[in-house]
């Protein structure tokens, strides 16, 4: 009865943003998909029943108390890890309230983003005059530890509900430096953070205005902040665009169609599942721009931002810059769950207007050019200012 009460969300990110999508059931061959998922439910009442009687068994004869919340789950946790799906996970109503309120543009914590890493949360940006930056922390580093708890191999919303918390409180982080030096601990104290979508410059090229736009992530105003920001450069004399999507770890799938629609109509992605019918999502526009137009990529550039990625680089609307992204090719749903828990698990794949499956593999640019960290030099985008002084 939960899974019919459930407010479906999907999700399009490395680093976890919401959603408005409701999953639906694919009933082609009604009677064989009705047979299986009558399959499946008995199964799924075998294994409740047994982990229901395994938690009797200790609450009547382990030799101390237990504690049955804990014990139920561990036991989600481990069967969901068991399905060797990072994405998939069970949030906590903590998790889950940290999970939330990075969607309202606005939270209490360190102001860095974040990626999982195999060696722990690899900072991806650190937001201007926020307490991250004012510590000395920067792009690369990875936060090893949180209060004592590693983040290696943890769900990463585990971890970012740990950082965040009340303005004026503390947090201790266990920090390896991006240039492999001595890991140190840092206190930082935590203070709200206003989370920007957008960054604009305007840079030279060739002796022509080119708008330059950073998208940090895809929030729920990232395409309208985004066309503002195509517009007012326009205005002022831009002649042709960068959009910046290196280290932008993702957001809501439908800011992904609207941002591509900035800048062209058509076909951006297509997902299905097995529990999930084929859906083809198109831009609709209108265009703000039909001038040439960059697209800096790198290896933290995952979800959302592959998602437009690989529509404008397949429909030739955009030269890609950079290196290849990160190569998250899975659609994730939200189920709220008693408690004011949540269960985030894969529900779909994604592909290319032209098929393209990235999940694992990411995208190739068109120009791969490695952006050197010990340099002041900004490599990427100097080569994406070059190719657009050639084209004049």
């Amino acid at each position: 009865m939960r899974a019919l009460r459930a407010i479906v969300v999907v999700l399009l990110v490395a680093l976890g943003f919401l959603g408005g999508y409701f999953a639906g059931w694919y009933l082609h061959g009604e009677n064989a998909v009705l047979g299986s998922i009558g399959a499946q439910q008995g199964g799924a009442k075998v294994a409740g029943d047994l982990q229901q009687r395994i938690i009797e068994e200790l609450q009547d004869r382990y030799y101390k108390p237990v504690d049955v919340d804990k014990l139920s789950t561990a036991g989600v946790r481990g069967t969901l890890k068991s399905l060797d799906d990072p994405y998939t996970v069970y949030l906590s109503p903590e998790e889950t309230k940290a999970f939330a309120e990075m969607q309202k543009g606005e939270y209490s914590g360190i102001g860095a983003a974040l990626q999982a890493g195999p060696k722990g949360l690899v900072i991806t940006s650190v937001f201007d005059a926020s307490p991250a930056a004012e510590a000395g922390l920067q792009r690369g580093d990875i936060i090893v530890k949180v209060d004592d708890k590693p983040t290696a191999g943890v769900a990463i919303e585990s971890s970012i509900a740990r950082i965040k918390g009340d303005e004026g409180t503390k947090v201790q982080l266990l920090v390896k430096p991006k240039d492999g030096g001595k890991q140190e601990t840092i206190t930082v104290t935590r203070r709200t953070i206003q989370i920007p979508e957008t960054k604009t410059a305007m840079k030279k090229a060739g002796g022509e205005k080119v708008g330059y736009i950073q998208l940090y992530k895809f929030g729920g105003k990232a395409s309208r902040d985004l066309r503002k920001d195509v517009e007012t450069l326009t205005k002022q004399g831009a002649q042709a665009f960068i959009l910046d999507l290196r280290n932008n770890g993702g957001g809501l799938l439908s800011q992904a169609v609207d941002v591509t629609g900035v800048f062209h109509e058509g076909v951006v992605t297509s997902t299905k599942g097995l529990h999930s019918p084929l859906e083809v999502l198109e831009s609709q526009g209108p265009v703000a721009t039909t001038k040439p137009l960059v697209l800096l990529v790198n290896g933290y550039s995952a979800s959302a931002s592959e998602i437009v990625t690989g529509a404008l680089k397949d429909s030739d609307r955009a030269e890609i810059i950079g290196t290849r992204t990160f190569g998250k090719g899975l659609v994730q749903s939200i189920i709220p769950l008693d408690g004011d828990s949540a269960l985030k698990l894969t529900t779909a794949i994604y592909l290319t207007p032209n098929g393209t499956d990235i999940n694992k593999k990411g995208i190739t640019p068109d120009i791969v050019v490695v952006d050197r960290p010990k340099t002041k030099k900004d490599e990427q985008l100097q080569r994406a200012l070059a190719y657009l002084a050639a084209l004049n």
